[in-house]
């Protein structure tokens, strides 16, 4: 019988181990992506940590919009009528330029300058470290095996007692051991998905959130006593929804979701 101790112990034994392959696992996840260079991501950047491409995009049209060269037109297009505002970033000015004849956002989404621009922005935030590389993706996913491991060990141990008609422990401990088993092995296919942002980054986050807290929509700021720059980073860092409260309607026209209050989790983004 694996491997010669009772079933309580080999509970607190695997138990012990389960604890130590979690801690490397988070560690390897909490250390991967620390080091970053370059200057701190501006707001369109932000806005992409945050919630990807939609909500980068979002915040270059509310960056046109407050510039005052954004118009709706008919059949929830959108234009642009006039020049973009100086030292536009470059998924801005692509926008400008999508919008220079009436669109609507899907459009705007698929147009191949904003296409480039999101790519360009994708390849600088991953250069600066603030987005995980493919290789340091895998090696998060990899930080992840300890706690396989553990969990088959703990199935080799009730299998063992099944097939050779052994003793594994009292009910108590079996069901306990099984129970543990499946708990391993799920929180390791839930450590799997892997967040496309590096730990410098999440961090970056945390940090400006606690810091510009009175801009969080939930605290119903007078976005009419604020300026440009509060509203572009709220949304950056919050979610889309500033804009709604400033022109619902254009907020509408570019796919903000009344109902959503907050940007998705991190966790869904990718399964290394």
């Amino acid at each position: 019988m694996l491997w010669g101790v009772s079933g309580p112990l080999f509970l607190i034994d695997y138990l012990t181990a389960v604890a130590v392959a979690l801690a490397v696992a988070l560690a390897v996840r909490e250390l991967t992506g620390l080091r970053v260079r370059g200057a701190q991501p501006d707001t369109v950047e932000l806005a992409y940590l945050t919630d990807r491409a939609g909500l980068a995009c979002q915040v270059g049209v509310a960056t046109l919009h407050r510039a005052g060269v954004v118009r709706r037109g008919e059949l929830a297009t959108l234009a642009v009528d006039g020049p973009p505002p100086p030292r536009a970033s470059p998924l801005v000015r692509a926008l400008h330029a999508a919008l220079r004849r009436p669109q609507t956002w899907a459009g705007v989404l698929a147009d191949p300058a904003v296409g480039r621009a999101l790519r360009r922005l994708v390849g600088r935030l991953v250069r600066d470290g603030w987005l995980l590389t493919p290789a340091q993706r895998r090696r998060v996913a990899l930080g992840t095996l300890p706690l396989f491991g553990v969990a088959a060990v703990g199935l080799a141990r009730l299998v063992d007692s099944a097939v050779e008609g052994r003793e594994a422990g009292g009910p108590a401990s079996v069901v306990g051991l099984l129970l543990c088993c499946l708990a391993t092995a799920l929180g390791g296919w839930w450590l799997c998905e892997v967040p496309e942002t590096g730990a410098a980054a999440r961090r970056l986050l945390r940090r400006l959130r606690r810091r510009h807290a009175d801009l969080d929509p939930q605290q119903r700021p007078a976005w009419s006593e604020r300026g440009t720059d509060e509203l572009l980073t709220a949304m950056s860092l919050f979610g889309p929804r500033p804009l709604l409260a400033v022109d619902p309607r254009l907020g509408e026209l570019v796919g903000i979701d009344s109902e959503r209050t907050r940007p998705a989790p991190q966790r869904r983004l990718s399964r290394a």
